[in-house]
């Protein structure tokens, strides 16, 4: 196992994605059952009120990261494709089908006819604008790395173009595999085959836009090194154009953002007539609104979930002391004791509620004697007491870790001290490779497919959920060939034997699945919850269908 730059061994991860939990604490007003006159709110009473939590950063999608900003991202544009509810395929959204070629490198949408907000036709040539806009690589998008940049032919050199030189800009996003032939008929090529790619086409930055919007809110036609004139359109209520089931009416930095129906939308006319994101950041003052009436639907107030990654100064090869570290950690105690058992153990990686989920892998369940022998076989027991644990100085981070370094005095007879600095200072250090272990972390899924989690680990692969940048050429072989495999049955397999590397070789130490709990007013009827809605916001990625009922 050869690790680029520093060392770290991750033990732990907020699996928090698929907070399946399909559930909250008042799930009542989730499920089926279409709307009935007898029961329905009128018109101006079919308003719902829900807690983002945060404002985001910007309202174009394709530079949307966060969950609290995919959630209107969601509402305005519509990707190619969304996730069906029991996340067992994709199902129609921009596209109405797709074909993909022989040799799987061609990937061919068939649009479906509809219009802008403004009642413009939507055409190929907008989704080729928009998914170029996304790739600019003067705009550095979140999420272009890994689905996108690693993935379009053409791609791949994203991070080597000079942002400075408009020339060498458009070079690169003129040489992107994206075309289209006529007005209903977009085309992706790809660098290799990957079986994945539909899944890709559901995530919410992978959507068409307005070129002469946004050009007009520019002052005119721009270059492409102008990431301010390229954003400019991005703030404001009036020229966010979309194509989704909703378009913003009102943006009020700091408090909240209002939706109301797109007009133009191709699906059936919604009940909501208005949807209100709030951006309260304390979850009690969130939870009192709700109480009082104010809110409808908000995210019970949890502590923040646990994961601990470290860079010992030990050997990179010592699968002794990583695994020691892994199994020494009681994980039905941290759930019990410091969670208060909202949320599952879990020593392997897949969480419940996705494909590839499977937990036969036992190399890293707990148990304290075999950890205290693992140890004792390295020689490096001494080593280890001299690390500290980085922690960020809020309450939940310090319990969390302070049960970690508690499980490793108990378990390993090792005293580790916690290193308790402000979270901003926390994060640089991360990103900078400066600490000795460091606590905790994880990661919320994009689409319903194991590849979005065996990305994570693949060599090259180093952004802010493998701080380490682990490479290990059999984990990255066994990647490979699921990506492209197009047997379902294969590449699950290739996916489940990369999952039992990472287990096995205790590169990673899982910990746990959180559960997500959210209080749903029981008029607030018509929910579908599935596992890919946004963090707190149970069924938004189906408002459309969703309704109020007399109360």
């Amino acid at each position: 196992m050869s690790l680029r730059g520093k060392t770290r061994m991750q033990l732990g991860f907020r699996l928090r994605a698929i907070t399946l939990a399909t559930a909250g604490v008042f799930l009542a007003a989730c499920g089926g059952g279409g709307t009935t006159s007898a029961n329905l709110a009128s018109p101006d009473k079919q308003i719902l009120r829900a807690n983002n939590g945060t404002e985001p950063n910007s309202f174009d999608p394709t530079q949307q990261t966060y969950t609290y900003e995919r959630a209107v991202g969601i509402q305005t544009y519509d990707s190619l494709f969304r996730a069906k509810a029991d996340s067992s395929d994709v199902e129609p959204l921009g596209a109405t089908s797709y074909d993909v070629s022989s040799d799987g490198l061609t990937y061919t949408f068939h649009l479906r006819s509809e219009k802008w907000s403004d009642g413009k036709a939507v055409t190929a040539s907008d989704w080729v604008y928009g998914w170029k806009h996304f790739l600019n690589p003067a705009l550095a998008a979140g999420y272009v790395d890994p689905f996108f940049d690693q993935t379009i032919k053409g791609a791949s050199g994203y991070g080597n173009v000079d942002v400075s030189s408009a020339s060498a800009i458009d070079t690169y996003l003129n040489g992107l595999g994206l075309s289209a032939p006529d007005d209903k008929t977009f085309v992706v090529q790809l660098d290799h085959p990957a079986a994945y790619f539909k899944w890709v086409a559901t995530l919410w930055m992978a959507v068409p836009l307005r070129k002469d919007i946004i050009e007009q809110a520019a002052g005119g036609a721009f270059a492409s090194t102008d990431a301010t004139k390229a954003e400019a359109w991005a703030n404001n209520a009036s020229t966010i154009i979309g194509n989704g089931p909703y378009k913003i009416s009102e943006i009020a930095s700091k408090d909240h953002v209002t939706l109301v129906p797109n007009p133009n939308y191709w699906a059936a006319k919604p009940n909501l007539q208005t949807i209100t994101y709030y951006e309260i950041a304390d979850g009690n003052t969130a939870f009192s609104q709700y109480q009082t009436g104010a809110l409808d639907i908000i995210g019970v107030p949890l502590a923040d979930v646990t994961v601990v990654r470290g860079d010992p100064k030990l050997s990179k090869n010592d699968k002794n002391v990583r695994m020691a570290l892994s199994k020494s950690i009681d994980r039905d105690k941290l759930v019990n004791d410091i969670e208060h058992g909202n949320g599952k153990s879990l020593a392997t990686f897949i969480p419940k509620g996705m494909n590839g989920y499977d937990t036969s892998d036992n190399a890293q369940s707990f148990d304290p004697a075999a950890a205290k022998k693992l140890l004792a076989d390295s020689g490096k027991t001494a080593d280890l007491a001299k690390m500290k644990l980085l922690t960020r100085n809020t309450t939940a981070s310090k319990t969390l870790n302070q049960f970690l370094a508690d499980q490793w005095s108990t378990n390993l007879g090792v005293t580790i001290q916690l290193d308790v600095i402000d979270s901003k200072t926390v994060t640089r250090d991360i990103r900078k490779g400066q600490y000795d272990i460091y606590g905790l972390d994880g990661w919320i899924s994009d689409y319903p497919d194991q590849q979005d989690w065996a990305d994570i680990f693949v060599t090259g692969s180093c952004h802010n959920l493998n701080w380490g940048c682990l490479s290990d050429p059999n984990y990255d072989n066994l990647v490979t060939k699921a990506d492209a495999e197009s047997d379902k049955t294969k590449r699950s397999q290739d996916y489940a034997q990369a999952q039992k590397l990472l287990v096995d070789t205790a590169v990673v130490g899982f910990m746990y699945q959180p559960y997500e709990y959210d209080l749903v007013k029981p008029y607030v009827q018509g929910l579908t919850v599935t596992t890919t809605d946004d963090q707190n916001l149970p069924g938004d990625g189906r408002y459309n269908t969703a309704y109020i009922t007399q109360h």
